[in-house]
């Protein structure tokens, strides 16, 4: 759930740009600037951010303020590493609050909750699928692009909602009970939409996915 446009508590929102902004320390760090390069890596990235505010643009809001999105932030991490996903998502994330109805002081909570999570846990699954399970492409395709931005989503989601009971004050059980099984559902579809880019990606364009190793998952065996 997007908590963007609801009004919170000045300790969470105090807490969430503290945190944002050391998640962006951290990106700003570690992103590996060198593939800017190349001028195609550089469109491929501006692409990756356009995409984004398309995507996120494209909500439903339900009830007061339950706002729900698919995020793509899965792909946008398999393609770029996660350093240039969470500076790209945040680029995004400042366009969509000056356009839209999200409040500013909201940024660092809805940048944690609707990007740093969901980017942890697709780089997570990713991993492991590479230290645990066979490097072959239906594993990268299924469980890195598919099952990470599936679990991806569904963490985003019970952030969100976790912010929306603590922070705002809404009914836990109304939450919950209510809107936390619509997250569920439309993380399938944020899997469905995800594994699709990625496969397409790898098909024809495999240089533009930083995560993807021909020599790995296509090699003879």
């Amino acid at each position: 759930m997007d908590p963007s446009a609801v009004p919170l508590t000045t300790a969470w929102t105090i807490a969430g740009l503290v945190l944002a902004a050391l998640a962006l320390a951290v990106a700003f760090r570690r992103a590996p600037w060198r593939r800017f390069a190349s001028s195609e890596s550089t469109h491929v990235f501006y692409g990756a951010i356009f995409a984004t505010i398309l995507l996120w643009s494209l909500r439903a809001v339900v009830g007061e303020g339950f706002a729900f999105h698919l995020l793509g932030t899965g792909a946008f991490t398999l393609l770029a590493g996660p350093a240039l996903a969470l500076i790209g998502s945040a680029l995004a994330l400042l366009v969509l609050t000056a356009i839209g109805d999200g409040l500013w002081i909201n940024a660092g909570v809805t940048l944690v909750t609707m990007v740093a999570v969901p980017i942890a846990v697709v780089w997570l699954a990713w991993r492991a699928a590479e230290r645990l399970l066979p490097p072959n492409f239906f594993i990268y395709i299924f469980v890195a692009a598919f099952l990470g931005s599936a679990l991806a989503l569904g963490a985003a989601g019970i952030a969100g909602s976790f912010v929306l009971v603590e922070a705002a004050g809404r009914d836990a059980a109304v939450v919950y009970g209510d809107y936390v099984p619509y997250v569920l559902y439309l993380a399938f579809g944020e899997g469905t939409l995800c594994g699709m880019i990625i496969t397409l990606l790898v098909v024809y364009r495999p240089g533009w996915v930083a995560t993807f190793d021909d020599a790995r998952y296509l090699a003879d065996r």
